[in-house]
């Protein structure tokens, strides 16, 4: 008697669309941590990578996540906060997948954000308030620093880039993800990431909260 085939789970597939070689290793460990977790929910969670070279600004990375909508159920482009979406036919294509009217080629990254009411893809998710290294700075448990407002218009934000690298030391510089393996539990990463805008988005989309 031929033997039944075991049906082959039925998982949900999620793809990020990230802004730079910081973010893919971030993120990277992040899934690590979690990996037993996506494994329960039936999530295969999928990480821009090298081959893209990490990312670039974000009306590239906007771009990757549109040409992969068709190949992923859930698409995100995880974007820094501090330029603006500009490219009219990027703008366009936004307005056609969000099913939305006119979108002002002014607008900054947050209100573009929230005209994604119904949440379809791709999804937009913001490293708040400016970049990276403040949700991997506050990810660590540290104050971020105070900033100028004027630096959410694409100014200088290398002061943020200073302050994370003080917070590792030079060794932590050279090997972003073994620090995180030794200074970021999983424990931690729970408890910090609901007060953290970015995180709490990524980890409701993923399940990873009970």
């Amino acid at each position: 008697m031929a033997r039944k085939k075991k049906r082959r789970k039925a998982y949900k597939t999620v793809y990020i669309a990230c802004e730079g070689k910081r973010e893919y290793i971030f993120l990277s460990y992040i899934k690590s941590v979690f990996i037993d977790e996506l494994e329960a929910n039936n999530i295969k969670l999928e990480i821009d990578d090298k081959r893209n070279n990490y990312g670039g600004n974000p009306e590239k990375r906007i771009s990757t996540a549109l040409k992969n909508i068709g190949k992923y159920e859930i698409v995100i482009a995880w974007l820094d906060n501090d330029l603006q979406i500009t490219k009219k036919d990027i703008l366009k294509q936004l307005e056609k997948f969000w099913c939305i009217n006119r979108i002002d080629k002014e607008i900054n990254l947050v209100d573009l954000k929230q005209l994604n009411t119904k949440s379809k893809n791709p999804i937009i998710i913001l490293s708040m308030p400016l970049t990276i290294e403040n949700v991997i700075i506050e990810a660590l448990g540290k104050r971020s620093p105070k900033y100028k407002s004027e630096y959410t218009l694409g100014k200088n934000v290398d002061f943020l880039k200073d302050a994370l690298s003080g917070i590792w030391g030079v060794e932590g510089c050279r090997d972003e993800y073994s620090y995180y393996v030794k200074n970021l539990t999983k424990e931690n990463i729970l408890k910090r990431a609901p007060k953290i805008n970015s995180l709490d988005e990524l980890f409701k989309i993923l399940k990873l909260y009970d």
